[in-house]
C-alpha cells in the first residue's frame, strides 16, 4: 500500500475550527460522496480518514465503542458506504493509553492486538496512530505495526510523531509504517504552513528521501480554510485564516516535496481556490511521480526555490515570494541543468508561456508561489 503519496481527506478542521470537528456518520458519508461527485476521486483521491474523538470508551470485553451520538449505528455501515463508492477508510488511535485531545478517548496501549483485529473486522484500510497518553513508546509503535500485519488485512499505517522524528533517516519509521509525520500539528495560519514545509524540506536536504511505500508527510492541508467557530456538521462553511495566495503556496510546496495530500477542509463546499488547487492535474502529476526523488530546497539566483526533477525529463520549479510586496521571481534554468531552450508552463495559470532560454521571470504577489513545469527542448 502507499506506492504513491496518499491523496484524500480527513476530519479535525472541516466542519468546525480545528479540534472541534469530531464528525457524525452522515458527515463522513456526505464527504465521501462529495469526493466522487466533485471530481477528486477520478484524479486519484481515495482516502477518507476519521481523526480523534470517535470513541469515548471500551465495552466490558475491551472493545472500542464508537460514540453513540456520532455513530448511532456503529462504524461498519459508514465504512461499508465509503467502500461502496470505491474509496478507502481510515481511523485514528494512539500508541499510549489515551488519545491526544483532552485525554477522554482510550488509546490502544494494552490492546494492540485486540484493536488491530477489531479494525480489520470492520474493514478499516488505514490507521493513524498518534503519540499520546502514558506508555507511549517506539516499542509500542513496533508492536502495533506487528499486530496490524497479523490480521491478514492490508492496512496502511501512519505514525504521528514519536522518537523516529529525531533519528537519522526517520529511524525505525520506514521499517514499520507507510506514512510518518515529519511535522507538528498544522493550523490555518501562514506561519504554520511555513513550519510544515521547513520540516519536510529539512529532511529532504539531509537525504532522508521519501519513496514508494514510505512517505514523510506534513499535517493535513488547510486548502480553502478551516471550518467556523460555530460548529455545524450539516452546513458546509469555510472561515479561512489565510489568503488564496498562501493556500497556493501551501499546496505547491507539499506537491513538490512529494508529501501526501490529505485535505483537512470541507470538500462538500468547494470554493474557487479549492477547485483551482485540489483538482489541478499538473500539480498532482508532480506530487505523484514515484520514479523521481522528492523535491528539495535550493538557492536559485539568490532566491529560495523548491526543485523537483521528474522522471519524464521535466523539471518542477516553485519560487515562493515570502516578502510583503510584489516581487520578480526568476527561474534560472542553467542552475537546474537546462542549458538550452525550454518550454515553460505556469501550473496555476494553467497556461503554456512559450519557449525560453536562460532565465524566466514573473511578478509574484506576496506569499504566493510561481509554480512552473519546465520541459527541455
Amino acid at each position: 500500500m502507499a506506492r504513491k503519496p496518499p491523496l484524500g481527506w480527513q476530519t479535525w478542521c472541516s466542519a468546525g475550527v480545528c479540534g472541534t470537528d469530531h464528525c457524525f456518520d452522515y458527515q463522513i458519508k456526505d464527504t465521501a460522496k462529495a469526493m466522487v461527485d466533485n471530481g477528486m476521486h477520478a484524479l486519484g483521491y481515495e482516502w477518507i480518514l476519521l481523526d480523534d474523538c470517535w470513541h469515548p470508551s471500551r465495552d466490558v470485553d475491551g472493545r472500542l465503542v464508537p460514540h453513540k451520538e456520532f455513530f448511532p449505528d456503529g462504524m461498519v455501515p459508514v465504512i461499508d458506504y465509503v467502500h461502496s463508492l470505491g474509496l478507502k477508510f481510515g481511523l485514528y488511535t494512539s500508541v499510549g493509553d489515551k488519545t491526544c485531545h483532552g485525554g477522554w478517548s482510550p488509546g490502544s496501549y494494552g490492546y494492540y492486538d485486540q484493536d488491530a483485529q477489531l479494525f480489520a473486522s470492520w474493514g478499516v484500510d488505514y490507521v493513524k496512530i498518534d503519540y499520546c497518553g502514558d506508555h507511549d513508546s517506539a516499542e509500542g509503535h513496533a508492536n502495533f505495526s506487528r499486530a496490524l500485519n497479523q490480521t491478514g488485512r492490508p492496512i496502511l499505517l501512519e505514525l504521528c510523531r514519536g522518537p523516529y522524528a529525531s533519528q537519522p533517516g526517520w529511524g525505525y519509521a520506514p521499517a514499520i509504517a507507510q506514512v510518518w509525520r515529519a511535522t507538528g500539528d498544522h493550523k490555518d495560519a501562514f506561519d504554520s504552513t511555513l513550519a510544515q514545509v521547513k520540516a519536510l524540506s529539512d529532511h529532504s536536504v539531509a537525504g532522508s528521501y521519501s519513496k514508494p511505500y514510505g512517505w514523510a508527510t506534513g499535517d493535513m492541508l488547510m486548502t480553502g480554510g478551516e471550518g467556523c467557530k460555530l460548529y455545524d456538521a450539516h452546513t458546509p462553511k469555510h472561515c479561512p485564516k489565510q489568503s488564496d495566495a498562501e493556500y497556493r503556496t501551501e499546496f505547491t510546496l507539499y506537491s513538490v516535496l512529494s508529501a501526501p495530500l490529505m485535505i483537512g477542509t470541507d470538500i462538500r463546499l468547494m470554493t474557487s481556490i479549492m477547485n483551482e488547487l485540489i483538482l489541478n492535474q499538473d500539480a498532482l502529476r508532480v506530487n505523484q511521480d514515484i520514479d523521481a526523488l522528492p523535491g528539495s530546497l535550493v538557492n536559485m539566483c539568490g532566491q529560495d526555490a523548491y526543485v523537483r526533477k521528474l522522471s519524464d525529463g521535466k523539471v518542477a520549479i516553485a519560487l515562493p515570494n515570502l516578502g510583503t510586496g510584489n516581487a520578480t521571481m526568476v527561474a534560472c534554468l542553467p542552475e537546474v541543468g537546462i542549458m538550452g531552450r525550454a518550454s515553460i508552463r505556469d501550473v496555476w495559470a494553467v497556461k503554456d508561456e512559450g519557449v525560453f532560454s536562460g532565465n524566466y521571470s514573473a511578478i509574484v504577489q506576496p506569499h504566493d508561489t510561481l509554480f512552473l513545469l519546465v520541459t527541455p527542448q
